[in-house]
């Protein structure tokens, strides 16, 4: 796959199926290949961050959640961008990774972006 809506569609697919592991790798992918395209600081990078890190929060992978989610918090703060999600919501979610109770934020998170 070397379209990026094609890996993202293929994430999709893989996170709606449970099979988060695979879904991780495809969501790393397409952030690799919009990273070469747009540039390693780019807001058009916070979907793909935002993608990751919750993948990554419902795989407990928290250290690596919290690294993506902090980069996010980061775009989102000098980015004018409306979004589906905001930088109050990835701060809220980054307390709850560093509190040990990140399931129900994450379910909370998802359910208002749906």
């Amino acid at each position: 796959m070397n379209n990026i809506a094609d890996v993202v569609v293929k994430a999709e697919m893989l996170e709606e199926r449970g099979e988060y592991r695979k879904a991780e790798r495809m969501y790393k992918k397409a952030l690799v290949m919009q990273e070469k395209a747009v540039g390693e600081d780019h807001p058009e990078l916070a979907d793909y961050l935002y993608n990751l890190g919750m993948i990554q929060c419902a795989l407990e992978k928290n250290t690596d959640a919290e690294r993506v989610l902090n980069r996010l918090l980061t775009l989102l703060q000098d980015d004018t961008t409306e979004r589906d999600y905001d930088s109050q919501e990835i701060v809220l979610l980054l307390d709850s990774i560093r509190n040990g109770n990140e399931e129900d934020e994450i379910q909370e998170l998802q359910a208002a972006t749906a």
